[in-house]
Parts: C-alpha cells; structure tokens; sequence
C-alpha cells in the first residue's frame, strides 16, 4: 500500500502544477473572452464575430495601455488614477495589493532586487536575502541594506534593515536565488 500511495504522490506532483498552470490560463483567457465578447458583438457586423477575438482584444488594450503609459501626458493620467484608487479605503488595499503582486511577479527584479546576501542572524542559521535599497536610511541611522527575504513556498515575505559588515555578498544571480528561496531548496535536480 505504502509502494502504491508514493507512486501516486510522485503523479500528482507531475499533474498538479500542470493542472494549476493550465486551468490559472484558461480562467484568464475565458475571462477576457466572456468580458469583451459583447462590446466585439456590439460593433462588429452580425456574423463577424469569431471566439477568440476578446482575447485577441484584451492583449490588444493591454498592449495599448503600455503604450499610453510611457507618453509624457498620458502616464500622469495614469498617475492621478492611481492616487484616486490609493484613497478609496477597500479598493486600495485590493489594488495596491495586485499592483505590488504584479510588479513582483514580472517587474525587473534585477533593477529592483540589486544583489543577493546572506546574513546570519546567529551562529549556524543564514537567510539569503535581496538588497532592494544599499543605502536606506531608518530614522536618523545610514549605512543600512534594505533587505528583503521572501517565505518560502508562498507570497510574502520580511523587509530588515540590516548592518552592511553583517551581509555576505553572494555570487549568485537574482533569478537563481530566488527560485532557491521560494522553492524552500527543493527543486528537482538535472541529471544528464
């Protein structure tokens, strides 16, 4: 029974990401599709209307909202939006929520989280950290690393200052690192 139950294990972590993955893509797609269906259905012709054309559509506006966002004018509309949004007490915390998720998921993390550091915190227990700011400021004291330590196996993570002689600087790439932490080490290792 144990033998039957380990290969069962070992199938649902090949399928479950997968399935994650696969039905996360659909309910986006779907979503797009179902939303500007009726306005496409609005404006085009009786009968030009092909499935699919919303989600063409929604990459279409999400594209033209990049665009509108680097003009000079437009990106301070943009900016005015969003302090609107930053007031309004629930949608606030909702926004600015799913804005900091977004730009953590595909912001440039090499811009945003310089380098890679270990800090140990007391004899024989390290973090690897990410140095978002090497020179933050934390009421009157300087001379600090703003470093972020992300949980692993889940969103979140802790913001410390800590002292630069208490960081090891580590030669790592930001990407490898991370992948590292928030796989808490466990990521199945390439044998060729």
């Amino acid at each position: 029974m144990k033998f039957l139950a380990n290969i069962f294990l070992k199938g649902l972590l090949v399928v479950l990401p997968l399935v994650i993955t696969f039905g996360l893509l659909f309910w986006l797609f779907n979503g797009a599709e179902q939303m500007l269906r009726i306005p496409l259905q609005a404006v085009l012709p009786s009968g030009w209307y092909v499935p699919g054309m919303g989600v063409v559509s929604a990459f279409g506006l999400i594209f033209v909202c990049g665009v509108l966002v680097q003009n000079y004018f437009t990106k301070h509309l943009f900016a005015l939006l969003e302090w609107v949004l930053g007031n309004i007490p629930v949608v606030k915390t909702l926004y600015g929520s799913a804005r900091d998720l977004m730009h953590f998921a595909i912001g440039n993390k090499e811009k945003d989280m310089q380098k890679v550091v270990c800090v140990t915190f007391q004899p024989g227990v390290r973090l690897i950290g990410f140095v978002t700011n090497e020179n933050a400021v934390l009421n009157a004291e300087t001379g600090l690393l703003a470093v972020y330590f992300p949980m692993s196996l889940q969103m979140g993570g802790y913001l410390a200052y800590v002292d630069k002689d208490k960081c090891e600087w580590l030669d790592i790439p930001v990407d490898k690192a991370m992948q590292q932490v928030l796989t808490a080490d466990m990521t199945a290792k390439n044998t060729k």
